[in-house]
C-alpha cells in the first residue's frame, strides 16, 4: 500500500491507497521541518497512525511538504518516517514538486502555491527546471495568507485602515492590539496566525481599501515570483492552495496585468498526486 502526504505549515493531508482505492484519508498538524524536529514528527505521527492502521501494511511512503527543500530539512522528516516504517521505501520532497506533479503530471507548466505561504516553480514535465529561494513569511511569501494578513494587520495596528474596516475587524475577531502582538512575537507559528485573517479580508473585498490590499499582494506575487521565470509568458500557470482557490477572481485579475495564461485552481494537490502515483 502507498501512503501519501501533502504537508503545509498549517495541516498535513494523508491518504492511504491500496489496489487503486483510497483506504484511509485523514489530517494531522502541519509538519514543516523548520518548526518541528524529527522526534516531534515521529511522536505526532505515531499517535495519529497507531489508531488508524497497521504500520507494517504500508509499502511506500511519499511525503511532500513545505520546508522540505534542502537535504538537511528533508532528513528531519525522513528520519522520523524511517523510525515508524523501518525498511520501507520513503521519499520526501518539496511541496512545489507535489504541486507541479498534481497540476501538470508529465506536462510542462508553472506551478504555484498560494496558501498559508507561497511559492512557485517552472516544471518541465519531469522535474523542477527553475525555482526561487524561498525567504518565508518574514521576507517574502507574497500573495500568501500570511502576506495578506501581515499587510492588513500592519495598517490596523497603526490605525491606517478606514474606521469602518477597523470596526468590522474588531467585531469579527474581538482581539486587542496587545493580543495580536503577543501572538506574533511570543507564540509559535505566527505565519498561521497572520493567515487566519484572510476570511475577514475576503468578506470585506467590496471595500476599496481591502480590495486594494489584496490586489497589491497578488500583484507582488506575480512580479516577485512568477515573472522571474524565463518562460512565464509561454507556459500555463496553475495554482494549488486555499488562498488561490477562494480569491481566484482576484488572482486572475492580477495575472492579466502580466500577460499570464492561467490553467487550473485546486485547493489541494492530493487528487493529482493520487493520479500521479497510483493512477
Amino acid at each position: 500500500m502507498i501512503l501519501l502526504a501533502d504537508s503545509g505549515s498549517t495541516k498535513t493531508d494523508w491518504v492511504m491507497i491500496g489496489e487503486g482505492e483510497i483506504l484511509h484519508s485523514f489530517k494531522t498538524p502541519g509538519l514543516n521541518p523548520y518548526f518541528v524536529s524529527s522526534e516531534e514528527v515521529a511522536g505526532i505521527l505515531h499517535k495519529e497512525f497507531s489508531n488508524r492502521f497497521e504500520l507494517d501494511s504500508v509499502g511506500r511512503i511519499y511525503f511532500y511538504g513545505a520546508g522540505c527543500s534542502t537535504p538537511s530539512k528533508k532528513a528531519v522528516i525522513n528520519n522520523a518516517l524511517k523510525v515508524l516504517f523501518p525498511g520501507k521505501q520513503t521519499e520526501v520532497d518539496h511541496d512545489m514538486l507535489a504541486a507541479a506533479r498534481a497540476l501538470f503530471g508529465n506536462q510542462a507548466g508553472i506551478a504555484c502555491i498560494l496558501g498559508t505561504g507561497s511559492n512557485a516553480c517552472s516544471y518541465d514535465g519531469n522535474r523542477i527546471s527553475e525555482s526561487l529561494f524561498s525567504t518565508g513569511y518574514m521576507f517574502g511569501d507574497e500573495g500568501s495568507g500570511a502576506h495578506l494578513g501581515k499587510t492588513y494587520i500592519a495598517a490596523h495596528l497603526k490605525s491606517k485602515a478606514p474606521d469602518q474596516v477597523m470596526e468590522a475587524f474588531d467585531s469579527y475577531y474581538g482581539i486587542s492590539r496587545e493580543e495580536i502582538l503577543t501572538n506574533i512575537y511570543k507564540k509559535t507559528n505566527p505565519n498561521r496566525f497572520l493567515a487566519s485573517f484572510t476570511p475577514f479580508l475576503r468578506e470585506q473585498l467590496q471595500h476599496p481599501y481591502v480590495r486594494e490590499i489584496v490586489e497589491g499582494c497578488f500583484d507582488a506575487f506575480f512580479e516577485e515570483q512568477v515573472c522571474k521565470f524565463s518562460n512565464y509568458d509561454s507556459l500555463p500557470v496553475g495554482f494549488i492552495g486555499s488562498v488561490a482557490f477562494h480569491f481566484s477572481d482576484m488572482v486572475k485579475a492580477s495575472a492579466s496585468k502580466f500577460g499570464i495564461r492561467l490553467s487550473r485552481f485546486e485547493v489541494s494537490p492530493m487528487g493529482g498526486l493520487i493520479k500521479y502515483h497510483a493512477g
